[in-house]
């Protein structure tokens, strides 16, 4: 019995092909383009460039955000994103309520501030590829760092 199975695993082994899949579909992949697509790519320089519509007004209100102690009866607050990644990133609040998004840029290793009204939000963003997701009650000043490590 024991030489039986032996030469039954034998015969078996011997008879299994190891063969080449004939239907397989190669793809080319796009250039490497830091885990953005082109059109996040085009958004991000669109934003970039209206953000610095009257950024030194909005640098003077965010530090006055910073500054001063947090006032209830504010609407607005401050939000410092700094981007610690190899990529240009775009940060984006939609307030669960529905009611306003934010798409905020920040370049590649470096920090962008924003004056955002205060409420419950969710943060999405695309950072070298990986996803970020966050859900933030912003009632004070927000000051969060991004990174891909």
């Amino acid at each position: 019995m024991k030489r039986f199975l032996l030469l039954f695993s034998f015969l078996l082994l011997m008879s299994c092909e190891v063969m080449p899949p004939t239907n397989t579909i190669y793809r080319r992949l796009p250039p490497n383009t830091g885990g953005t697509s082109l059109n996040e790519n085009k958004e991000f320089a669109t934003l970039i460039e209206n953000d610095q519509i009257n950024k030194k007004r909005v640098n003077a209100e965010v530090l006055t955000y910073l500054l001063n102690d947090s006032d209830s009866r504010e609407k607005h607050t401050a939000a410092v994103i700094e981007n610690t990644s190899r990529c240009d990133i775009i940060l984006r609040l939609v307030r669960l309520s529905n009611d306003k998004i934010y798409n905020l840029p920040i370049r590649r290793n470096s920090k962008n501030q924003f004056v955002i009204e205060k409420g419950k939000y969710t943060l999405k963003s695309n950072i070298c590829g990986a996803n970020y997701y966050s859900q933030k009650e912003i009632i004070e000043p927000l000051i969060l760092k991004l990174s891909n490590n």
